[in-house]
């Protein structure tokens, strides 16, 4: 039923016999509740101004509250002056809701543009001399005067009369306010900035959270930190019942796969008989965009979701600080997630490797704090598995153990030990998958995949650039193969750890990634490179997703997978969702990247001279290269395509070298590795049955397959490239490679359904030096032995 219609049809008897809404800070089940004030009170207009009073008012109303409220309704006993001069001249005799900052404020709240934010709730009858009962308009989640409420707001009921003599007389006051559940859909907003001032930032995670430890710096960052860091642990410490608790947004990406979000559905019990069939029905909690074009624009809106979350949490926080709340106030609105650069900074930042951190008192000294982005805790400090935690609990799903686990890990889950069940991060493992075992190569690899996505003529075409999926009918030029996903996927691997023997961690298995912290600032990373990308090609974008049908009308093709998709579960409205054209534009989100001052000019327009000598500075290869603009280089890739689903969805990865291997070293730290590839997959189903990702499965069945690129250019000796045939002689005598699954097992690579390997040597030329658009091109397709080569 709507809310119009559950508040419509109201008598006065069942209004008076509403419950009262309860103080802040009690539980308020879904229910109508009523605020009371019975009563009289006037006012009377003394000429032609506007004369308001108020009336009565709520309580102050809390964030989750507020995001609960579905509709509100004013009811109430009034009469105006009792005559009318000239009923032509119209009513003047009326009630408003109005939203006022707090319970001491008298004056409506306004937007950044000067206007009172009130709303004519309904007028008197005209020329009433006895008192009747009538209603207002039912205002739902559509009507500003429930879109613009914040925490700590009042909504107050305001007597209003204008003209001489004309008044409003009222009593026996009733605000009817609807209540839904936790499970109700909740639309998500852009973080509000004033249209007037500039987008705000999204900044370096190094350069931010540095700033803010600085003693001398400027205070903008500490007080963004202070807040961010309590909010964070308030965020953590929510119950799971709470739709907007970080379990819960964490939990989107795939765990527990019976709990939906946005949805307005309960958790699917793990006892229900046909759990599984209610789950291949789209009803439990699986959303996965991984290998679909969809994959950077759905995480897009994930970000938003919870960038707007914390966002709510930090302006909670402010509101509690009284000494320089205008400062607190502004911090909490300037604030934006940060991002980290991992291929220009491959080591954990701070902000996530410290188990305690400083931030500012309310009291203006420092105070030493847990630091909630360490780790992730289960709010009662019981495992994810425990039974306590009822049909939110996370069971063990065959990919890890995560069910055992209180806390989140990186590089710390192994068989032998149980120090990691608390949650433990080793920042030194982290930093040596992220670099490589010799001379940064890892790094090197990522920043030179980066340096080709973000250049002009590499990376032209949205779907390629985009993601993994590879399209056999698609004809793909050998640049094609390389795309962001591909990226994504291997930094995810080497931030949490793949290896169950030697230690891996949450961030390396897809449905609880997300219940690591640093996972935010991962993705931020990946937006931010879709953002620079998008900057390089602003008229690329999905393909023309329709073809004619047979009577001329233009019909989709990619239903689920094409611009117009429905970005499930991030919703625009409670009545439809974001689509990947909503999200295109970064700056109508709220937010852009603090890159933008580097490539834009004084007037905000990229300047692409500017533009690419930033982006060759940062990802692409030592300056004195780009001195040589007229010399072309040998440039050889690997392509590969890839059946993610090939050992049922369990995760593994190609791992190519250039020399010989050593003995008892793991084969992500062998010191002449060049590459890999890093399926970042999810068991199809576990060691019980139960399925897991519906799209994984979807995928599988049809045969989807994947695809990635590995450059050696940067691995390869230039006096080992000169032509193609002395680097055809080098790759002979050196490469090797090899399939290993991610409990470090090494399989035949004739195992791996659908594998096609391909070396390839083309020409690379630094055109127009440091300002200009390098040149890639001219690639064929080498024979090489791959057989001989597999270790």
């Amino acid at each position: 039923m709507s809310v119009h219609n559950r508040l419509k049809h109201l008598t006065r008897k069942d209004v008076e016999a509403l419950q009262p809404l309860p103080s802040k800070g009690s539980a308020i089940p879904n229910n109508r509740y009523v605020i009371k004030h019975e009563a009289e009170d006037r006012v009377i207009a003394k000429n032609a101004n506007i004369h308001t009073k108020t009336w009565f008012k709520s309580q102050p109303l809390s964030t989750q509250t507020i995001r609960r409220i579905r509709g509100v309704k004013l009811f109430a006993e009034s009469r105006d002056q009792g005559f009318v001069s000239n009923i032509a001249k119209g009513n003047w005799s009326w009630f408003e809701l109005a939203i006022l900052e707090n319970e001491s404020s008298t004056n409506p709240r306004k937007t950044h543009t000067g206007i009172e934010l009130v709303s004519v709730s309904h007028k008197n009858k005209l020329a009433s001399k006895e008192y009747t009962w009538l209603h207002g308009e039912t205002f739902d989640k559509t009507r500003d005067i429930l879109k613009w409420l914040e925490e700590g707001n009042v909504i107050a009921v305001r007597l209003c009369a204008r003209f001489l003599e004309w008044a409003t007389y009222a009593r026996h006051g009733h605000l009817v306010i609807d209540v839904g559940n936790d499970e109700d859909a909740v639309p998500i907003t852009p973080i509000d900035w004033h249209p007037a001032k500039e987008i705000p930032l999204r900044r370096n995670v190094h350069e931010w959270f540095a700033e803010a430890q600085e003693p001398q710096a400027s205070k903008d960052a500490k007080l963004e930190l202070s807040l961010f860091i309590p909010a964070m642990a308030k965020f953590q410490r929510l119950g799971l019942e709470d739709q907007l608790s970080y379990f819960r947004i964490a939990g989107i990406h795939g765990s527990p796969p019976n709990v939906s979000w946005n949805m307005g559905r309960e958790p699917i019990p793990y006892d229900s008989p046909d759990m599984e069939e209610q789950k291949d029905k789209g009803q439990g909690g699986n959303y996965c965009p991984h290998n679909k074009f969809v994959f950077p624009t759905w995480h897009r809106a994930y970000l938003m979701l919870f960038e707007w979350r914390v966002s709510d949490l930090m302006m909670e926080e402010a509101k509690t600080r009284s000494d320089d709340l205008d400062g607190w106030v502004s911090a909490a609105k300037r604030w934006r997630l940060p991002y980290w650069d991992w291929a220009r900074q491959p080591s954990l930042p701070g902000l996530v490797s410290n188990e305690k951190i400083s931030i500012l008192d309310t009291d203006g000294t420092m105070k030493e704090v847990a630091n909630p982005m360490y780790r992730f805790q289960m709010p009662g400090g019981r495992r994810m598995g425990d039974p306590h935690y009822g049909d939110y609990r996370i069971d063990g799903n065959g990919a890890g153990p995560w069910d055992l686990c209180i806390g989140t890990s990186r590089h710390a889950v192994s068989y032998y030990d149980n120090n990691w069940r608390q949650g433990h991060s080793d920042a030194n493992k982290v930093a040596s998958a992220l670099q490589g075992p010799r001379l940064l190569q890892n790094t090197v690899t990522i920043k030179d995949g980066i340096f080709r996505l973000l250049t002009h003529r590499y990376s032209t075409q949205y779907e390629h650039f985009a993601s993994t999926k590879h399209e056999p009918e698609d004809e793909v030029e050998a640049k094609g193969y390389l795309s962001l996903e591909s990226i994504h996927n291997s930094v995810h691997d080497y931030i949490g750890g793949s290896d169950l023997v030697r230690g891996c961690g949450h961030m390396s298995s897809v449905p609880v990634a997300a219940f690591d912290p640093v996972f935010w600032l991962h993705h931020c990373n990946v937006d931010r490179l879709l953002y620079l990308w998008q900057t390089i090609n602003p008229g690329s974008w999905f393909d023309a997703s329709s073809q004619l049908n047979r009577t001329g009308t233009s019909m989709r093709v990619r239903h689920d997978d094409d611009a117009l998709t429905d970005l499930v579960p991030f919703r625009r409205s409670t009545h439809d969702f974001f689509d990947s054209n909503g999200v295109r534009v970064a700056g109508r989100l709220g937010y852009t990247y603090d890159d933008v001052k580097h490539i834009t000019d004084g007037e905000g327009q990229v300047v692409p001279e500017r533009r690419n000598k930033y982006i060759n500075s940062l990802y692409g290869p030592a300056q004195p290269n780009f001195r040589f603009p007229n010399q072309k280089d040998v440039d050889p890739i690997i392509n590969v395509v890839y059946n993610r689903y090939a050992f049922g969805g369990l995760s593994y990865a190609l791992h190519f070298f250039l020399g010989p291997l050593e003995r008892n070293v793991p084969y992500h730290q062998q010191r002449h590795l060049v590459g890999s590839v890093h399926t970042f997959s999810a068991p199809l189903t576990n060691y019980q049955g139960s399925t897991g990702c519906s799209n994984c499965r979807e995928q599988a069945s049809d045969g989807i397959l994947s695809r990635a690129q590995i450059p050696l250019t940067r691995s390869v000796p230039v006096e080992h490239r000169g032509t193609h045939e002395e680097a055809m002689d080098h790759f002979r005598e050196k490469l090797q490679w090899v399939v290993v699954l991610n409990t470090g097992a090494k399989v035949p690579s004739d195992a791996v359904k659908d594998l096609c390997v391909t070396l390839l040597l083309g020409a690379n030329q630094l055109e127009g030096g440091l300002e200009g658009v390098p040149r890639f091109g001219e690639y064929e397709a080498k024979e090489f032995d791959w057989d001989s080569a597999e270790l």
